[in-house]
């Protein structure tokens, strides 16, 4: 690395942690202001509070990095334009990308470490942050068991229970529906209780209903084995938030669903955003580029402003994308990757308009 490059890691790097310093002092001040009411409506404690800012963070830096990269590029490249240092690098020969590039190897860089981050950091933070406002700010009762409604768990069969519990593989109030070609129910088993063990259900007070030519037989049972390959946690999955979710752990949702012949577009959607937004760091930086030389002259208050309102459209963009592909309007790759795409392409054009 060259003084050139030194001097604008340096520059960028200085004007990067001053943007996402404000910004996060910004949600740790609106943070507080916006729950403090409901933390002492629970009569929970000023810790505990703090301890939830402090868990829900990595959220909202992933959230905000990007703003602050873009900003820093204003301030940073801006500053440089500002001082004709930009057409003195230009008339050495060095192009605007060998120019920024440091700009462009940090933002990188970044994109990388989200996408880890996101995936791990984040994930644990914030489940840590949900059972914080639950069992210690909300006070509700912890319970080992999930409330469930209904899935499909393999073709020609329907998996209904009241509630699992993943910890001990029991389901309480368990109901088999079994189905023809023609989605009519053949054959229901019905169970009080169950409990999983090496790939059988052990059912307790069994009602077994057989369905055939209109006729309805029934048998009852105190107890009864049945085979049952999927544990019963398997399911709780199902029910989980997504921000609670890796990509990894979403993926084997999501195959574990269509395997099961259930849509899995929103899953599908989830996963792919899990890897799309880190992304908008490196477009932060590139649409940036050719920002900070077109605005170089103005007022820094413009260049904060450009900041939030190109955040505020990529949000807006990404959501968009999202609400398509969660309709079906668009396929979930496609409605993940939108908000990217279409930043990218005006950074491309910007970029060559100002080569």
């Amino acid at each position: 690395m060259n003084i050139i490059d030194r001097y604008i890691s340096k520059s960028f790097l200085k004007a990067l942690f001053m943007a996402a310093a404000v910004f996060t002092l910004i949600i740790c001040i609106t943070y507080i202001f916006d729950k403090i009411s409901i933390v002492s409506r629970y009569s929970a404690t000023f810790s505990q509070l703090l301890l939830s800012l402090v868990y829900s963070l990595p959220a909202w830096i992933s959230l905000i990095f990007p703003v602050a990269m873009l900003l820093a590029v204003l301030f940073s490249i801006g500053s440089l334009a500002r001082n004709n240092e930009i057409i003195a690098l230009q008339t050495s020969g060095m192009g605007i990308l060998r120019i920024t590039s440091p700009a462009i190897y940090i933002g990188i860089f970044v994109t990388v470490f989200f996408i880890f981050s996101n995936n791990t950091i984040m994930v644990s933070s914030n489940r840590k942050f949900s059972k914080i406002w639950k069992y210690e700010i909300k006070k509700q009762k912890y319970r080992i068991y999930e409330d469930f409604n209904v899935v499909q768990i393999e073709k020609g069969r329907i998996f209904s229970a009241k509630f699992i519990d993943g910890n001990n593989e029991k389901i309480t109030r368990l109901l088999l529906l079994k189905l023809n070609s023609g989605f009519e129910v053949t054959e229901t088993l019905a169970a009080k209780e169950a409990k999983w063990l090496n790939g059988y259900l052990e059912l307790y007070d069994v009602t077994e209903s057989k369905i055939e030519n209109g006729n309805i037989t029934v048998r009852t049972a105190t107890a009864e084995k049945i085979p049952f390959s999927k544990k019963p946690s398997q399911f709780i999955g199902i029910k989980r938030n997504p921000d609670e979710m890796s990509y990894n752990e979403i993926s084997h949702l999501s195959r574990q669903l269509k395997q099961s012949g259930l849509p899995a577009h929103k899953e599908d959607v989830y996963k792919y955003s899990k890897m799309a937004r880190p992304f908008a760091n490196i477009i932060m930086v590139l649409i940036g580029i050719p920002f900070a030389i077109k605005t170089a002259r103005t007022a820094k208050i413009f260049s904060f402003s450009l900041s939030i309102f190109t955040g505020f459209m990529y949000w807006g963009v990404e959501s968009l994308g999202l609400a398509f592909g969660m309709n079906q309007t668009i396929p979930p790759f496609a409605a993940a990757w939108l908000a990217n795409f279409t930043f990218l392409a005006v950074a491309t054009v910007l970029l060559y308009k100002n080569r």
